[in-house]
């Protein structure tokens, strides 16, 4: 992770090079034309006027030059945003395998166990370890009901996450997700900001919860993630999606709404906001492709 960070940084640092190689390429070329027209005498002595065309000429080329710079900078800013999300995703679903590996490695184990236990005739001590197994498997199943291996391994990743930091994760899931028109980093990062604020809102609450509902209507899917943490005041709902704007002071930094509702948008969906003293709601729909 501090590989990708440092990764990250140096070409952070490679980009505000170019902007600044190229501002100064056509500050140069905009100083000195201005100065020619300012100061023709003085200029005269110094250029003649087939220089001052050369440099009328080089300062669109720098223009130019700048342009296609800048616009090639944001789409691989954007490809190098992708990358890291993807592999975030790849990370996540690695976890879910990891964790798949193990429950089968360790069946037959538990199937030896419950038979041991049942041949001395200890059915509630057999009954007992097979309810601790099952309850393993069953926090898994849960997660593995759309047909999409991202959304999977990222619910089953905040899960643990919850459950780690005392957050009951309900979950319900009553579609496989085949019609999804969204790609998957884009459908994890909404669902992954919208978890994460969700844990953030709830760290001040004795019984923390969190309930995500997946469903499926005629000719959408709604995701709704609802969390009985901090009350998002009504005068400020409009401005969550806002960049820039947060409710978490230093700790936050405004964007993640905000990409949420880009995204969203971007694919012809909609984000309503609910919020109240009891819970907070967010529900997405997205129309099917």
């Amino acid at each position: 992770m501090k590989r990708r960070m440092d990764e990250k940084f140096y070409l952070d640092k490679a980009l505000w090079v170019i902007y600044l190689v190229n501002i100064s390429q056509i500050m140069l070329s905009l100083g000195l034309i201005i100065y020619s027209y300012l100061f023709k005498e003085e200029a005269r002595v110094l250029v003649s006027e087939n220089i001052r065309i050369l440099f009328g000429i080089l300062f669109i080329v720098f223009f130019l030059n700048t342009y296609i710079t800048t616009r090639d900078i944001n789409v691989l800013k954007n490809l190098n945003s992708q990358y890291f999300l993807q592999e975030k995703v790849l990370n996540q679903v690695e976890g879910l395998n990891n964790t798949l590996r193990a429950q089968r490695h360790d069946f037959l184990n538990h199937l030896q166990v419950v038979y041991s236990l049942m041949e001395m005739d200890e059915f509630k001590e057999a009954s007992n370890y097979i309810e601790k197994v099952y309850e393993d498997i069953k926090k898994v199943n849960r997660v593995l009901k759309t047909s999409n291996v991202a959304i999977n391994a990222l619910l089953q990743a905040k899960q643990m996450d919850c459950e780690e930091k005392g957050i009951a994760f309900g979950l319900k899931i009553s579609t496989t997700l085949d019609k999804l028109k969204v790609p998957s980093w884009e459908i994890c990062r909404i669902l992954g900001n919208l978890i994460d604020n969700a844990i953030d809102a709830t760290e001040d609450n004795k019984n923390k919860l969190i309930q995500i509902d997946i469903l499926e209507e005629v000719d959408r899917y709604r995701f709704i993630v609802k969390n009985n943490g901090r009350m998002i005041l009504q005068d400020i709902q409009d401005k969550v999606f806002q960049p820039g704007f947060t409710t978490k002071g230093k700790k936050g930094q405004g964007m993640g709404l905000a990409i949420c509702k880009e995204i969203i948008d971007k694919y012809g969906g909609e984000v309503n906001l609910e919020s109240n003293q009891t819970y907070t709601v967010f529900e997405i729909t997205i129309p099917f492709e």
